[in-house]
């Protein structure tokens, strides 16, 4: 059963016309016979995309990574919180929302808690592991689409998630105006995209050094860098992350100050995951906040949060 306040805003990928649920798994229809299934939970939209180069390897990489870490975990409501800081959770309740580029759910699971209803977009085959992490809530429907290509009326979402995906993309801010086209007046928008440090030190010298690894990782079989990723994920944790939660407990700042802070107090298998994903993504872009502030400027936005630790938590509004 797919939520009514989603079937209102869902439109045909081929010809733009509103479709109707026509019940089972038969999924949604257009008055012009264009019908796109539900498979296994999640609505195939997918016909119509047709990625290229760099989006296959995205798709094929974030497919892997979500079935192979399918798990939605303890510790992932702990990220959560920190994702969704600056948002308002009471002010979600009644609202629909979209979180766009979902992988297995972990964070639409958060979302869906708060919101009246939700779509789930993503275009990797983690819609198999997100329809199954998702399926106790009925006003949750995941879809399968490509963003370029997403099966959306323009400005239907009053809030919309993206957490980490934009900095994935070949053209980031063309992926950010897509977005925007879904948002509806008033709508808010919560973007999470890696940053790069301003000045030379300890965190810009250790992203030279993973961008050198990531050279050579990108073309690695991914089952060959899944095994890899554990030594490499425990070898950090023992000499980075752990050096760091003793600082922080003695208050010695030298050891507070290592990076890699947000793994502290979460077990390694979360690491393990995250290398995985930094190693493996084939496309990866950061940002300070001169090259992103024009993007909601010009967009009309207003930014009402705008904190980075280690990456950009973004809120903002459409006034």
């Amino acid at each position: 059963m797919i939520p009514d306040q989603i079937v209102e805003r869902l439109r045909c990928p081929e010809c733009g016309r509103p479709v109707k649920d026509v019940g089972g798994d038969q999924g949604v229809q257009c008055i012009a016979g264009h019908g796109y299934p539900l498979r296994n939970g999640y609505l195939d939209c997918s016909a119509g995309s047709v990625p290229r180069g760099s989006t296959d390897r995205t798709f094929a990489s974030f497919g892997f990574e979500w079935n192979n870490f399918d798990q939605v975990r303890v510790e992932d409501e702990g990220f959560a919180e920190v994702y969704f800081r600056d948002v308002d959770l009471t002010s979600l309740d009644g609202q629909c929302g979209l979180d766009a580029g979902c992988g297995k759910g972990r964070y639409t699971r958060f979302l869906a808690e708060h919101l009246g209803a939700l779509a789930a977009l993503d275009g990797s085959s983690a819609v198999e592991v997100a329809s199954r992490n998702l399926a106790e809530f009925s006003t949750v429907l995941v879809v399968k689409s490509d963003l370029r290509t997403a099966p959306f009326a323009p400005e239907s979402f009053d809030f919309i998630a993206s957490l980490g995906v934009l900095h994935h993309l070949d053209d980031p801010r063309a992926g950010f105006n897509r977005l925007l086209t879904y948002l509806a007046p008033g709508g808010r928008i919560l973007l999470y995209l890696y940053s790069r440090p301003s000045t030379l030190g300890l965190r810009a010298v250790a992203l030279r050094m993973a961008a050198g690894l990531r050279a050579v990782t990108v073309r690695l079989p991914h089952r060959v860098l899944k095994v890899a990723s554990a030594p490499i994920a425990a070898l950090l944790f023992c000499g980075v992350v752990t050096p760091g939660a003793y600082g922080d407990r003695r208050g010695i700042n030298a050891l507070s100050r290592l990076p890699m802070n947000a793994y502290r107090g979460k077990p390694l298998r979360s690491l393990v995951l995250d290398t995985f994903d930094r190693l493996s993504a084939p496309v990866e872009h950061r940002y300070v906040w001169d090259d992103l502030g024009p993007w909601f400027e010009e967009a009309g936005l207003v930014v009402d949060a705008a904190r980075d630790e280690t990456g950009w938590f973004i809120l903002a509004h459409r006034s």
